[in-house]
């Protein structure tokens, strides 16, 4: 049954807050040992998300037409939710880059900027 997947754009301007983004990787893997180490990582995020009482859904970049986008919007409360150093700590690095960047990778979009760019 089809699925309506929001793009990044619409899901910041409905929420109106900073969103996390989590991109797993490749999107189109034609290999099924890629597809399975893609899903592992994608199962582990969705477990902590859900462990941790974070919403999130499905999201796709502007153009997207269909399939899996392969992106998490995740909702946490604001900058200063401490769920957010604790993400960090079990998927980041000190740096605050991904553990397995081949796999998956993680961007927080501010509001702020977002909705700049869309003036333009």
């Amino acid at each position: 049954m089809p699925m309506r997947i929001r793009t990044i754009d619409e899901i910041i301007a409905d929420r109106k807050r900073d969103t996390l983004l989590v991109e797993f990787r490749p999107r189109l893997a034609r290999d099924a040992l890629l597809n399975a180490d893609r899903q592992r990582q994608f199962d582990r995020h969705v477990e902590w998300f859900d462990a941790n009482g974070l919403a999130y859904e499905l999201a796709a970049p502007r153009g997207w037409l269909e399939g899996d986008p392969g992106i998490l919007a995740v909702h946490f409360d604001g900058r200063d939710d401490p769920r957010i150093a604790a993400y960090s700590a079990e998927f980041e690095d000190g740096s605050g880059r991904s553990l397995s960047p081949g796999e998956y990778q993680m961007v927080v979009i501010p509001y702020e900027a977002w909705l700049r760019r869309q003036e333009r």
